[in-house]
């Protein structure tokens, strides 16, 4: 809900919605099927979530199109697309980007939304590291520690299913129609229709016991062939035997996390997104933090009180709203994660009890999951941009300043 209070302040939901498997509706709906899967006979269907629109369900490229094509027109603002950053250097009143493309550009402000293995991140953090080497060694080395993501001790087999394939194969599967969450211990499946319904969105998650204290084993992301994803659901349920069994060529994903980031902003340059709270995918709200992020950082550098003078004490302010929130979210997902799974339980589930089955113990299990959810649509992110625009006006003395327009690379 509070990323689609951003579209439709944006004017984007109409065309987001027609790409949907059903137009949006503001009424609660059914959301996610939780279902536990882990053991060979036929397993059940135990709670279904009821959120606001229920579950608004997208192909990250029909978005991205939806994106691209509102832009502003190009005589108020340039795009250059298949450009990668490398670096950059920040000077009094500029930073200077450079790009693997060997080009460069100047720019009044840096707005790194590049990702998990974000190179703004990288480069700010090697740069704060070595500043506080000069004074506390301990501290600098505890800040190159945020220079990388750091793997989360999961993997996600993906895919993507044709719906008319599946059900060719599997007259009536549930999961042609319905958001699902398949539990299981140490793994779990997720799966939801895309693309108007024509294609279902599988991911299918293992977790390494104490994965999360090592470090990475191979390449972040791999083809792999079906049988080593399959390998991995011996004795689960035949509805996600039969589910996985139409997946013809999967990709094994390692899911990364950045926990804790101390700051998204340093002087002229900021964080947005997975560069700076890149965060496991339990809860579904990667991409819409990262667009909570935009619409703060938009519109505290639309204000007319931000100049050119004073713009990095506006990301201060950004940072100061949003770095809770986004922190807090990589956490909460990280821990919704390991429900999913039956690790990490409260102390109120028995968890022997849940995994024999027990429907008082899955519909607590359950209750404990939605209250994670609901910080999804508990309030709406507008309540962090009014504290911004507080934030800033307090600290801004408005009788000072420039009137010179901000050029900011985003």
């Amino acid at each position: 809900m509070r990323t689609w209070f951003i579209m439709q302040s944006l004017g984007l939901d109409t065309s987001l919605g027609e790409m949907a498997v059903q137009p949006p509706v503001n009424e609660p709906k059914p959301g996610f099927v939780f279902r536990k899967s882990d053991q060979a006979e036929s397993g059940h269907n135990f709670h279904q979530m009821i959120t606001p629109y229920g579950s608004i369900t997208l192909h990250r490229a029909d978005m991205l199109k939806v994106l691209t094509d509102n832009l502003p027109p190009f005589q108020a603002f340039q795009a250059h697309f298949s450009k990668r950053l490398v670096s950059y250097e920040q000077g009094s009143d500029s930073v200077m980007l450079q790009f693997s493309d060997g080009t460069s550009a100047e720019a009044d402000v840096l707005v790194g939304a590049d990702g998990v293995k974000s190179a703004t991140r990288a480069t700010m953090y090697r740069g704060l590291a070595k500043s506080a080497e000069e004074y506390d060694r301990n501290k600098a080395g505890n800040l190159r520690k945020f220079v990388q993501a750091s793997w989360t001790g999961t993997y996600a087999y993906r895919a993507l299913i044709e719906t008319e394939s599946l059900l060719r194969d599997n007259p009536g599967h549930q999961a042609a129609t319905t958001p699902m969450i398949y539990f299981g211990e140490n793994k779990h499946v997720v799966s939801y229709p895309i693309s108007r319904g024509r294609v279902v969105n599988l991911v299918a998650f293992v977790t390494i016991p104490v994965g999360d204290e090592r470090d990475l084993d191979g390449p972040a992301v791999t083809d792999v062939s079906k049988q080593e994803m399959t390998e991995q659901y011996k004795g689960w349920e035949p509805e996600v035997q039969t589910l996985l069994n139409c997946v013809d060529k999967p990709s094994r994903w390692a899911i990364s996390h950045m926990r804790g980031l101390p700051s998204y902003v340093d002087g002229r340059v900021a964080l947005l997104g997975d560069s700076a709270h890149a965060m496991a995918t339990h809860l579904g709200a990667g991409a819409g933090q990262a667009i909570e992020d935009g619409f703060v950082l938009g519109q505290l550098l639309s204000q007319r009180l931000v100049t050119r003078a004073n713009v990095s004490l506006a990301l201060r302010m950004y940072d100061a709203v949003r770095r809770p929130f986004g922190n807090g979210m990589v956490e909460r997902s990280r821990k919704t994660g390991f429900l999913y799974e039956f690790n990490e339980l409260p102390e109120f589930i028995d968890k022997h009890k849940l995994r024999d089955s027990s429907k008082v113990e899955l519909e607590k299990l359950a209750k404990d999951i939605c209250k994670k959810w609901e910080v999804q649509w508990s309030a709406l992110p507008d309540v962090e941009w009014k504290l911004a625009e507080k934030m800033l006006r307090d600290a801004l003395d408005v009788s000072s300043g420039h009137d010179k327009p901000i050029m900011a690379n985003l």
